[in-house]
């Protein structure tokens, strides 16, 4: 359950902090950054070390005020886990729209966050569909899409057996 918030909400709260950046900006304007961040996984008998990278493309909406409603993402997402153990390797690989709404206090991911797969296995991982989340708590509110191979179904456990 750790990856799940680790990840689904990790991303949720990077983005929240370019608030005051992004609160700057004049509606409609657009934005561009990149974003790092890695982790670890502990899966028993080896860690899973990852990296996550994603390339933001944002546009803000503010109200007559100049608070921010709404900001609207387009993002591209690659990550690099490492089992710590065999220095076996998985990519994935994903691009999605985003929705930090400040209005009803949700982040909304639709589209293909993330996806992996091994040769000769086929694919591992697969977070597909749409995503909402609770920007307070975190908590996953809806979820509709690929059921299997999903962080946002099955926790962490999906990094670890793609790793094994």
């Amino acid at each position: 359950m750790r990856a799940l918030v680790l990840r689904s909400t990790l991303l949720a709260a990077v983005m929240t902090l370019l608030i005051a950046s992004a609160a700057a900006a004049a509606p409609g304007d657009r934005l561009e950054y990149d974003l790092q961040f890695s982790g670890v996984i502990d899966c028993g008998t080896f860690v899973d070390n990852f990296t996550d990278f994603y390339h933001v493309v944002e546009t803000d909406e503010l109200d007559a005020d100049g608070n921010l409603l709404r900001a609207f993402k387009h993002v591209e997402h690659h990550s690099n886990d490492v089992n710590s153990v065999t220095g076996f390797t998985i990519h994935e690989h994903g691009t999605f729209r985003a929705v930090d709404d400040y209005v009803a206090g949700t982040f909304t991911a639709t589209g293909n966050r993330e996806v992996a797969t091994v040769k000769g296995t086929g694919v591992v991982i697969q977070d597909t569909g749409k995503e909402v989340t609770s920007m307070q708590t975190g908590e996953l509110l809806f979820f509709a899409g690929g059921r299997m191979h999903s962080n946002d179904v099955q926790g962490e456990q999906i990094y670890c057996d793609a790793l094994s």
